[in-house]
């Protein structure tokens, strides 16, 4: 029998949804320009590193440390990122030396098609632990009165259970701009018994059918800018992976 999505007590707003869209759209044209959107100019909410399970969150007065976080995954992303040299050599600072904004084309050395690339094969990270070529699925997730998203950077170890979550919203036909989402973690271990933090992804209310017109529209206004958005992985998504890829 299908599990059903029933909504619990949670009534968050979304302000966004009650926000003109034309007046974010041109705010953003007018303020943004002809340089484009980079993922590094919106905020971002970071995982912990080591087993770690609360999210750095931003605010004015600086980062918060929340356990859960909640909104609508208003886009997300499927992108890939290649470092030839580990993070403890670059401390961060190189972009990568090929990266792909979809996963699927390849930008960079050495470029192409990312299934048939043999940087994106299991066992070909040093050490033979995962793929060299990272990838990484980015959300794109509005929260309370902020009228512009936070972006979530999912790394490899995340994949599997934000994959499960997206598919079982799959399996009733509802889009993920459909619902508000809980962001978790937990903590596990890979093979060689060091501790990391997974995100956890849950259902907490389906949208009123006017929340997903808004949402729908703010996807579609939101969509080409990200699309131009190139990728980098954070320092501190690289330093966790290096560390803790289960493989």
């Amino acid at each position: 029998m299908t599990q059903q999505l029933v909504p619990p007590d949670s009534q968050a707003v979304i302000l966004a949804f009650h926000t003109d869209l034309d007046t974010i759209n041109a705010a953003l044209s007018t303020n943004i320009g002809a340089g484009g959107l980079s993922e590094f100019d919106l905020p971002r909410i970071k995982m912990p590193a080591g087993g770690g399970l609360q999210w750095a969150v931003p605010t004015l007065e600086g980062e918060a440390m929340e356990p859960v976080i909640e909104g609508v995954i208003v886009l997300a992303r499927d992108t890939r990122a290649y470092y030839s040299q580990p993070i403890s050599e670059t401390g961060g600072s190189q972009p990568p030396e090929c990266w792909s904004a979809d996963a699927t084309t390849g930008s960079g050395k050495p470029g192409g098609a990312c299934l048939a690339c043999p940087l994106a094969r299991y066992g070909s990270a040093p050490g033979g632990r995962g793929q060299a070529c990272k990838q990484i699925k980015q959300l794109f997730v509005l929260r309370g009165s902020l009228l512009l998203p936070e972006v979530v950077t999912l790394p490899p170890t995340s994949l599997k259970a934000a994959r499960q979550y997206l598919l079982k919203l799959t399996a009733q036909a509802v889009p993920y701009y459909a619902v508000v989402t809980r962001l978790g973690l937990e903590r596990t271990k890979n093979a060689q018994g060091i501790a990391y933090s997974r995100a956890v992804l849950s259902f907490v209310r389906r949208l009123t059918p006017e929340e997903v017109e808004r949402a729908r529209q703010y996807h579609e206004m939101l969509k080409p800018l990200v699309e131009r958005m190139p990728v980098e992985l954070e320092a501190d998504i690289q330093q966790q992976e290096e560390q803790a890829v289960p493989f």
